[in-house]
């Protein structure tokens, strides 16, 4: 998900780059409430027939469904944050807060587009004196595309109004 903010201007502001996430955390909540009441419910079922070794196997069942679904979640929470100033762009990139903070020369970098990734998804980089930085690794292909498209114009738009 591209959520740009940019100013009038347009050569400045920022662009917050995530991924689709699947389902929000109150909701994968709901669900593993719902699911550990059904696996209960079956199991005391299965426990009143006298099959007694379902109700922990039940509980196992209820604490991996519930981690994996934590991991998925946890997994999906990362974010990119490309910042345009007039003499920089800056990314930040981390979980809940900024992990890592780059900061490229505006008049400097390059954007690089590279059509070999994985899945025919193309890669998107920023590249300044030796150093590159991957964005949006984590998009889908028409995020990408919308993404390589609004740096594009961002870029040509500073290009053309730079003295």
């Amino acid at each position: 998900m591209i959520t740009p903010m940019l100013n009038i201007d347009g050569i400045t502001g920022h662009i917050l780059i995530e991924p689709n996430r699947p389902i929000s955390w109150h909701d994968n909540m709901q669900f593993i409430k719902i699911f550990s009441l059904v696996s209960f419910v079956i199991a005391l079922i299965a426990m009143s027939q006298g099959l007694i070794l379902v109700m922990p196997f039940s509980g196992i069942e209820v604490v991996f469904v519930s981690i994996s679904l934590y991991l998925v979640y946890k997994h999906y929470s990362i974010c990119q944050i490309i910042y345009f100033t007039h003499n920089s762009v800056i990314i930040e990139s981390g979980n809940r807060c900024a992990d890592q903070r780059i900061k490229y020369q505006r008049y400097w970098s390059k954007f690089h587009v590279d059509n070999k990734g994985n899945y025919n998804i193309p890669r998107l980089s920023i590249c300044s004196k030796g150093k590159t930085t991957e964005i949006g690794h984590f998009l889908s292909y028409k995020d990408k595309i919308i993404l390589i498209h609004l740096i594009k114009k961002i870029t040509a738009d500073f290009q053309t109004k730079s003295p």
